[in-house]
């Protein structure tokens, strides 16, 4: 399975497979970032996909641990 690295600019985020670094190059001269280095996928339409789910992973953590730390937080107040 391929490794695929994802750019972006603006709202638009494209995958680009690792070993075409002449690719890679032309989207950072038009202006695109890199927001992940390496999604293991079969095709560009597949890690694209793959990105998504990642983002939502690390979004639903992230709410996740805010909120246990706010309800860790009320428990130890709570008990004092």
């Amino acid at each position: 399975m391929p490794d695929y690295r994802l750019y972006q600019k603006e709202h638009a985020v494209r995958a680009v497979n690792v070993g075409r670094q002449d690719q890679q190059e032309a989207l950072v001269a038009e202006g695109y970032r890199i927001v992940w280095d390496v999604v293991h996928a079969n095709n560009a339409e597949a890690a694209l996909l793959r990105y998504q789910q990642l983002r939502h992973e690390a979004d639903t953590t992230a709410q996740t641990f805010a909120t246990d730390s706010v309800v860790g937080s009320l428990l130890n107040l709570i008990s004092r």
